[in-house]
């Protein structure tokens, strides 16, 4: 019972870290990060001098990004025993999904961000309006975005997994395992728009609101 409730414990304290080191990482970014998370297109024109502008908060912004992806991954390892007993093969769902790919995913954001960061200050230190690094930064946001909607779907097979493995085990109320269950259906909708190209009109960031709790 005792090691029960520190896992228990633990992995509350690291979920809450993660959400901090997170709300840290967008406050921090400037807008190159922030506009990611509210849904709006940079303006592609003028990629460099953001990148240039923010590449000090790029920096930190990174290494908190760093710091999440190690707190939630973490979480998991806590959880796995706990979910094991009822069912394992979705404790192990969750510890592979929301786990190991998705701490790699947060290693790899954190390698883009800290890209921009250096491609906004090589743009400043050569002093010259370079079509190359252009095409760099225009490269850098594609990318971030294929890896923020491929990370999403990473996500959301780990969240199903640890609601139901919550729902079923009764470590937090039901009703708050059935509302992050319905929270992933406009969630991963709103990931497929983005795969697809499909513009939301600045409304994902809503769409994705239900599953914050």
């Amino acid at each position: 019972m005792k090691t029960y409730r520190m896992n228990s414990a633990m992995a509350g304290g690291l979920y809450v870290l993660g959400t901090v080191f997170g709300v840290l990482s967008v406050v921090t970014g400037g807008q190159t990060l922030s506009s990611s998370v509210t849904d709006q297109a940079l303006e592609t024109a003028d990629l460099l001098n953001l990148f240039a502008a923010d590449a000090s908060r790029l920096t930190s912004a990174a290494f908190f990004i760093l710091l999440m992806g190690i707190s939630l991954s973490s979480m998991t390892v806590f959880l796995y025993p706990l979910f094991k007993k009822d069912s394992e093969e979705l404790a192990l769902g969750m510890l592979i999904f929301r786990g190991a790919l998705e701490g790699v995913y947060y290693f790899i954001v954190a390698l883009v961000v800290l890209t921009m960061a250096a491609l906004g200050s090589e743009y400043v230190a050569s002093g010259a309006d370079s079509a190359t690094l252009q095409s760099l930064g225009n490269v850098l946001v594609e990318f971030q975005s294929f890896v923020g909607n491929s990370g999403t779907f990473l996500f959301l097979i780990g969240a199903i997994c640890l609601y139901i493995s919550f729902y079923r085990t009764h470590l937090i109320p039901r009703w708050l395992s059935v509302w992050g269950l319905i929270g992933a259906v406009p969630y991963m909708a709103n990931a497929a728009l983005h795969l697809l190209h499909v513009d939301t009109g600045g409304i994902g960031f809503y769409i994705e609101m239900p599953l914050v709790p």
